[in-house]
């Protein structure tokens, strides 16, 4: 009888035991289910502050109402059915930086946590720091004919609608066979960039490069990335201010022109003269191009020892010795080359690859670059060569930790309505990327 009433007292413990067990699971994944609610309204409601907080922030230079309105009705698409209302705000930072607040509460009603609605905030913060860029746009000949153009001239006003013309500060620098500064970095850039885009003809060759690792030339017709470096560091950036410095480079082909001072009047003068030459894609021929103008070619030169022109004269270029100049000084290897297309194509490359990680390692603000390549004629080598110019991390091969990121667009559908609508969207992509800042 003993061992009986032992069982049925182990029994009744067990009943016991169990049912409080079970309480105890139920009420854990209650809880479970609750919590995630929760989570998952926060992590929804967090999506719909950000990009709403992103979408205010782009749309400030139309004023803060439509730039609210635009945040708020963002912020309900990305939440869904039934959104709380967001507060949108414009405080300003302790740099007198432009930043949007998005904040929203929305209440999840709990079913076993017996707390009735539970509150669920979150906060999106977005910075809309100052802009310093210079664009340095591609009009040369082939422009013309793979509708690169046509495409530049439609989208780049899109682009420079998204920015503000009293806070941002940019410049247009346009290149062929020559360049020249088009718009001196400066705000109220808007029209005049977009009618000196409409303007644009497009002819020559591609002098698309940089002055490498010597000093610019010319401040006013010198090699384009380095005249773009030179307007983005004349705006003054005070301590602790946002700003971003970007260089946009646009192009449909590989650059080929180099610009360097030779001593061309032999013994009767020590001047040295400004010379643009190459021009070529292919074949061995290099034009001499006169960097003041962006049609005159003062000669086509196919090697050998007869020398070059070097102006409307017909004079042939010869140095300090009397001997007629048959090569160039490269940067590359630091020796006289033969001036042929192949070398100087090379040479142009180099100078602005080094042009580059100089304005990537600029102290205390360094410069982002972003390049666009455009038409089916971008050889994968050259986009290669382009994504090398941004610093892009998609291209690991080329890419330099410690050195400011960018990024490299391939357009290859032109001449086409895609070409002009997929510009578009790029130059949406890069000012999304340079102008906000989602700092909370």
């Amino acid at each position: 009888m003993a061992d009986n009433n032992i069982l049925e007292s182990d029994s009744g413990q067990t009943l016991i035991i169990g049912a409080l067990v079970m309480t105890v699971l139920l009420l854990c994944t209650g809880m479970a289910i609750d919590v995630g609610l929760l989570y998952v309204t926060k992590a929804k409601l967090q999506a719909a502050v950000d990009s709403g907080c992103l979408k205010a922030v782009t749309n400030l230079s139309q004023g803060q109402t439509t730039a609210a309105t635009m945040g708020t009705d963002m912020f309900d698409a990305n939440f869904g059915s039934n959104p709380p209302t967001p507060s949108v705000t414009f405080p300003i930072d302790s740099h007198g930086n432009q930043e949007v607040q998005v904040t929203a509460t929305a209440y999840v009603a709990t079913l076993f946590m017996r707390q009735g609605s539970v509150p669920v905030s979150a906060t999106a913060v977005a910075t809309r720091g100052k802009l310093i860029m210079s664009m340095v746009l591609d009009r040369s000949g082939s422009m013309q004919t793979d509708g690169g153009g046509a495409a530049l001239q439609s989208a780049v006003p899109t682009l420079v609608g998204m920015l503000n013309n009293t806070l941002d500060e940019v410049a247009l620098i346009s290149f062929s066979e020559n360049s020249t500064i088009d718009f001196p970095i400066g705000y109220n850039f808007i029209t005049p960039i977009d009618n000196a885009v409409s303007a644009m003809t497009f002819t020559g060759g591609t002098f698309g490069t940089g002055a490498g690792t010597q000093a610019i030339l010319s401040t006013s017709i010198g090699a384009p990335m380095s005249l773009a470096d030179l307007q983005n560091n004349s705006v003054t950036i005070t301590p602790g201010q946002n700003v971003s410095k970007v260089l946009l480079y646009f192009t449909d082909g590989l650059m080929n022109t180099v610009q360097d001072k030779f001593h061309c009047d032999g013994r009767t003068s020590n001047t040295l003269t400004l010379i643009n030459y190459g021009g070529f894609d292919s074949g061995s021929e290099v034009d001499i191009f006169d960097p003041t103008s962006p049609t005159t070619v003062w000669d086509t030169y196919t090697g050998g020892s007869g020398g070059f022109k070097y102006d409307t004269a017909g004079d042939i270029c010869k140095n300090a010795s009397g001997g007629i100049v048959t090569t160039f000084l490269s940067q590359q290897t630091g020796l006289q080359t033969a001036l042929n297309r192949a070398n100087v194509t090379a040479e142009a490359q180099y100078r602005a690859i080094q042009t580059a990680i100089a304005m990537r390692t600029e102290s205390p603000t360094p410069t982002a670059i972003y390049t666009i390549g455009l038409g089916s004629s971008v050889s994968p080598a050259t986009q290669a060569f382009l994504a090398q110019l941004a610093n892009d991390p998609a291209y690991p091969a080329t890419y330099i930790s410690g050195q400011a990121a960018g990024e490299f667009f391939y357009v290859p559908d032109c001449p086409s309505q895609t070409c002009t609508t997929s510009l578009n969207t790029v130059f949406e992509t890069i000012a999304a990327s340079v102008l906000l800042r989602l700092t909370d």
